[in-house]
């Protein structure tokens, strides 16, 4: 795979996407054993016989053997859809020195995501919005689609403005069932429009995990003397002092930064934040494992 390597997939190891919600996602057989009793492979115990049970439950063999009827439980299995929103705006093009770019990185989480849901029986689909959501490749299962899914990262490109709050709600509507959601996005933008597009989410009745992709420029800002900053997504450039504006910058991105992680928090979804540099699989895996 282009963007999952045989070192992440090292990394990556161990780690499973297992919603916290059993009961609220279903689709074909798949891997997440649910409560319910079903007819799967997945032997679980005998039990005597009462009225009212299928006939068909009944095992004939331990009746030969016992004279008196048992019926053979199962535990349900269900294949859940996971769906990748990746964020393929103008901003996620940012990338700082030696450093790869947001998008790039996304791409990479995206592929793990892939991989485990894949790997684990489930199916994986892929949504990206820039300045319209596009459902870039169907939910399956299988290992053709790992291929399908790589090629498809491939070919989204960061470009365009974008309103957060409306193409998070876009990329739901593109959503053909429900199912497990990852969103992939640097969050930049209206924070309560955001927020709110992922509650809408959640109230579509899907188990939200939010990934949050940055650059640490974006927190630190690190430049000095007068600059000429340029939106990656439209706007006119605008002329600052960076030492002075600095002070004003670093407190409105914490401020931002405090409000995601709280409000998310109190949502009690999944949240975590993977950076350009060092191994973005350890933020992966703080997402898959809260």
């Amino acid at each position: 795979m282009r963007w999952l390597d045989p070192e992440s997939q090292a990394r990556l190891k161990g780690l499973g996407l297992f919603p916290r919600r059993a009961s609220g996602l279903s689709g074909a057989p798949g891997k997440h054993r649910s409560l319910a009793r079903g007819h799967s492979r997945d032997f679980a115990q005998h039990r005597p016989y009462s009225y009212g049970d299928e006939s068909r439950s009944i095992d004939w063999k331990a009746y030969a053997r016992l004279d008196r009827f048992y019926v053979r439980e199962f535990r349900s299995e269900d294949r859940i859809p996971v769906f990748v929103l990746l964020d393929a705006s103008g901003s996620m093009a940012y990338a700082g020195a030696g450093r790869q770019s947001k998008l790039d990185l996304g791409r990479r989480a995206a592929a793990a995501v892939a991989w485990l849901a894949l790997a684990q029986g489930d199916e994986a689909g892929l949504v990206t919005f820039g300045t319209e959501a596009r459902l870039a490749l169907p939910p399956r299962a299988g290992a053709a689609q790992l291929g399908a899914f790589d090629e498809a990262l491939t070919l989204a490109s960061a470009q365009g403005e974008t309103d957060l709050a409306r193409a998070i709600e876009a990329a739901a509507e593109e959503l053909p069932r429900r199912g497990m959601v990852v969103l992939i996005s640097d969050l930049m933008g209206d924070t309560a429009g955001a927020l709110k597009a992922v509650r809408a989410l959640v109230a579509r009745r899907h188990e939200v995990l939010v990934l949050r992709t940055l650059d640490p420029d974006e927190r630190e800002f690190p430049y000095e003397g007068p600059c000429l900053m340029e939106g990656l997504e439209g706007g006119e450039p605008l002329f600052v002092d960076a030492l002075e504006a600095a002070p004003a910058y670093r407190a409105a991105f914490a401020r931002q930064a405090d409000a995601y992680a709280g409000a998310l928090r109190r949502a009690g979804l999944a949240y975590a934040v993977a950076e350009t540099t060092g191994h973005w699989e350890a933020a992966l895996g703080r997402l898959l494992t809260r």
